[in-house]
């Protein structure tokens, strides 16, 4: 995953070298109100709003549908996708709202920008500087 919030799925445009078959993605988002769902591949249904709480909310991505009873949203071909909180979002305005929020990449590898404030230490910035820019 890309952090507590956050996950991205990309639907690989192609088939596998040899392969005729496009091996696309689907998801559903599952929130209240939570109903019961039956598999498809056997006799076996669950119901959710039993095992849930009113605020839960969560994205569900496979290859293929794993319930016959609910809508689930085919990706496109070489689709990308970020989902926060269970959110599809695909519009880049979307993923920057995401960001905003404090929800974007967490990575123990790449360490963290460093605030407006720092930076305007570092490169001697006055405040005025940014007047009337609504940063």
């Amino acid at each position: 995953g890309c952090g507590p919030h956050l996950q991205f799925a990309y639907s690989w445009p192609g088939a596998r070298e040899g392969s005729e078959v496009w091996n696309g993605l689907h998801y559903l988002v599952r929130e209240p109100p939570f109903g019961s769902a039956h598999l498809s591949d056997c006799d076996y249904s669950i119901d959710f709003s039993a095992v849930t709480k009113e605020d839960d909310r969560v994205a569900v991505i496979a290859t293929s549908p794993l319930t016959d009873d609910e809508d689930w949203v085919e990706f496109e071909r070489g689709q990308l996708i970020l989902f926060d909180d269970g959110v599809p979002h695909m519009a880049p305005e979307d993923c920057e709202e995401v960001e905003f929020r404090n929800h974007g990449l967490v990575s123990s590898a790449i360490p963290a920008a460093p605030s407006l404030e720092v930076d305007m230490r570092r490169y001697r910035l006055r405040t005025s500087f940014f007047e009337g820019s609504g940063i």
